[in-house]
Formats: structure tokens, C-alpha cells, sequence
């Protein structure tokens, strides 16, 4: 009994010790925090693209599929700006229809400020390529965007919304068959 009383005492002050170290990093990261990157949004009815082969819209019909998996940001401040470090992953899978063995698509990128007013937007095209007998490509795709920082604002006080670059019969698509 006496061992089993001074694990308990052993385990307490190693507890206490623990919780106290744990407040000392919380209070020195709470100094050392750095500040917010923008928001990230993916676009909910246009992270989906699916092209199909002329006005069929069959499974036989479909030349690719492509979807945004992932986006992840990273940001440094510098002044009276931020610098912002978009990582994307797209997923594209290789359609019946396709000749080719190569899907062509575009996908925007947008700053916003909280109020959603555009403060800049840009396309870029991206091209996935199926060597040999591959259906399925990852793709990954880098940006590097800087946004000039308004008086007393920070990161958070953006939003990063980015889109597959869809005609409104894919977004109408989109809507009918959501997942």
C-alpha cells in the first residue's frame, strides 16, 4: 500500500509539473503566436468538374473528372502585407470518352475582404497527363500570392475562395448530383 501511495504522490507532482510546464508554453506561444493567415474556402457546387464528350451525359460521355481534394495555406507578414502560400491537390480521373489522355481544365482564385469584396481574382490552367495505362493523376499545384494589408487589418480579414472554373450547365450538373 505504502508503493501504491507514493506512485500516486510520484504521479501528482509529476502531474503538477506537467500542467504547470504546459501553462508556461501556453502563456510563451500566446507571445510567440504568430498572426492569421486568410481564410480558405473551397466553392461547395463548383470544387467538381465533370466534362463530358459532346451533349451526351451518359457514363460513356464523361471525358474526365477533376476535383479539388485539398487546399492548404501558409502566410508571412511582411510590413504592410502578407505573403500567401496556396498548396491545391487536385484529383482527376480519366473518362470512357477520352481520346486524348489528357484533361485541360481551369480553376480561379479569388481574395476577398470579410464584406466579400473582390480585391483580386485569377485563372490558372492546370493540364493532367495519363501515361501508360493510368486513369487516376494527382496533381499539385503551387501559388504564391501577396495581399497589400489595410490599416489595422491582419490575415483573417481575408477570405481565399477558390473555384473549378465551371460553365453553368457543369455547375447546374454539380447541383443535380451532389455527393
Amino acid at each position: 500500500m505504502t508503493t501504491a501511495r507514493r506512485f500516486r504522490t510520484a504521479g501528482r507532482g509529476l502531474l503538477l509539473a506537467v500542467i504547470a510546464a504546459g501553462l508556461l508554453a501556453a502563456c510563451a506561444s500566446e507571445e510567440a503566436r504568430p498572426p492569421p493567415c486568410p481564410v480558405v474556402v473551397l466553392a461547395k457546387d463548383a470544387g467538381r468538374l465533370t466534362r463530358f464528350q459532346g451533349s451526351g451525359r451518359d457514363l460513356t460521355d464523361v471525358l474526365f473528372e477533376t476535383t479539388i481534394r485539398n487546399a492548404d495555406i501558409t502566410c508571412e507578414y511582411d510590413d504592410d502585407e502578407v505573403e500567401t502560400y496556396l498548396r491545391l491537390l487536385f484529383a482527376t480521373t480519366r473518362g470512357p470518352a477520352d481520346t486524348t489522355r489528357k484533361a485541360e481544365f481551369r480553376y480561379i482564385v479569388a481574395i476577398t475582404d470579410r464584406e466579400q469584396n473582390i480585391l483580386a481574382r485569377e485563372e490558372f490552367d492546370l493540364t493532367a497527363e495519363f501515361p501508360g495505362n493510368r486513369t487516376e493523376i494527382l496533381l499539385l499545384d503551387e501559388i504564391d500570392q501577396v495581399i497589400p494589408l489595410a490599416e489595422g487589418k491582419n490575415g483573417a480579414d481575408y477570405v481565399v475562395y477558390i473555384a473549378l472554373n465551371l460553365s453553368r450547365d457543369e455547375v447546374d450538373y454539380n447541383r443535380r448530383t451532389a455527393r
